[in-house]
């Protein structure tokens, strides 16, 4: 529901979210000019419109449409009336001083082994991304990831070191500075990460799982939330509404690639990059690219990553080695990540497209 109040009215706008409040909803308070508007978050099959309407200065009311209301950003109602929410800023903060802000044309790396397989190659990795992210100054825009729990296919297959892989993340984190994201693939390991890491990773096995959305979006942290392999737009956003749900709206959506006909063929799944511009069209959630797990292969990596920038992704999620480690010795996804000296060049393509300054606006 969408409430529409005059704006010198202020104790009614109080008054009225109070009453949002005691019914278990609560309300997006969206100051603007002329009217304040508040939009209900929550179910709002149980809100009174005529009781609302007879507060002094209430305008109207009317009911939101979309199917995801939490994190919609442009509210339409059922007289096609229409509001427009600001896009969110995502941050997440280092123990460098330096706070990482997913934000409209401000592109945020995301960097590190696909899993974290021992201490000196976790380190190693983070060492040289910290020298990348000095070097191009952008300390400010990356982040470390790594998998300490891993979902894979065949349960024979190195699935982490679990508790010790967050440890070792954790004294990456003390060496170099930067903060790191992390999986998190069942309710009952919510709290232990949440006590380590500085992002949650929702991967697309779990992009359905909605008593782990629920769970983690009750711990206040921000998360990336990867879109199923099959999902459609509305589905996965839905989905998304789980989180937000739990008053928690730090949400990174990631597009990964879902399945096609071309499927295993020359790639692993197909990049849908149209998705990043609907995205911003229709949330307020920022939206990054993950070239890595889409292409499946380390050559076919920065050509999906330069479209990711192109498209006006709000960041990229690479797996990222180091030059000197032999490929084969690799136990998770070896032939997907691509080396700093290459991610290296990934950078300087995306600072020069930032230096040009293209952007390009769709009209009617």
């Amino acid at each position: 529901m969408i409430i529409e109040i005059e704006k010198e009215y202020e104790e009614t706008i109080e008054q009225i979210a109070e009453y949002v409040r005691s019914l278990n909803c609560r309300p997006d308070i969206l100051y603007g000019d002329l009217y304040t508007v508040i939009a209900v978050e929550g179910d709002a099959s149980r809100q009174d419109s005529d009781f609302i309407e007879n507060f002094q200065g209430v305008v109207r009311t009317w009911r939101i449409s979309s199917p995801y209301k939490t994190i919609a950003r442009k509210v339409v109602g059922d007289q096609s009336e229409k509001i427009e929410r600001d896009r969110r800023i995502v941050r997440v903060p280092g123990p460098d001083g330096h706070v990482r802000q997913f934000k409209d044309d401000h592109f945020v790396f995301l960097a590190g082994p696909c899993a974290v397989e021992s201490y000196d190659q976790t380190v190693a990795i983070a060492e040289g991304l910290a020298r990348l992210a000095d070097r191009y100054d952008i300390r400010d825009r990356l982040i470390l990831r790594g998998g300490a729990f891993k979902p894979r296919t065949r349960p024979w297959d190195f699935r982490g070191l679990g508790e010790e892989g967050l440890e070792i993340l954790d004294k990456a984190r003390d060496i170099t500075g930067l903060p790191y994201a992390t999986e998190v693939m069942s309710v009952i390991q919510v709290d232990l990460i949440a006590a380590h890491a500085d992002m949650f990773q929702i991967g697309t096995r779990n992009f359905q799982n909605f008593n782990l959305l629920e769970r983690v979006g009750l711990a206040q942290k921000p998360i990336l939330y990867k879109r199923g392999i099959a999902a459609e737009l509305d589905e996965w956003l839905s989905a998304a509404e789980y989180i937000a749900l739990q008053g928690n709206k730090d949400i990174v959506l990631c597009e990964r690639g879902v399945k096609s006909t071309t499927h295993g063929d020359y790639n692993r799944s197909h990049l849908d990059l149209d998705v990043v511009p609907a995205v911003r069209d229709r949330t307020i959630l920022p939206i990054i690219v993950d070239p890595s797990h889409s292409a499946g292969y380390a050559a076919l990596v920065p050509y999906q990553f330069c479209a990711a920038s192109v498209f006006r992704a709000n960041g990229a999620m690479v797996e990222v080695i180091t030059d000197e480690i032999e490929r084969k010795s690799i136990r998770c996804d070896a032939r997907q990540a691509v080396r700093l000296s290459e991610f290296e060049k990934m950078i300087q393509f995306q600072l020069k497209i930032e230096e040009i300054g293209i952007s390009f606006t769709g009209h009617d």
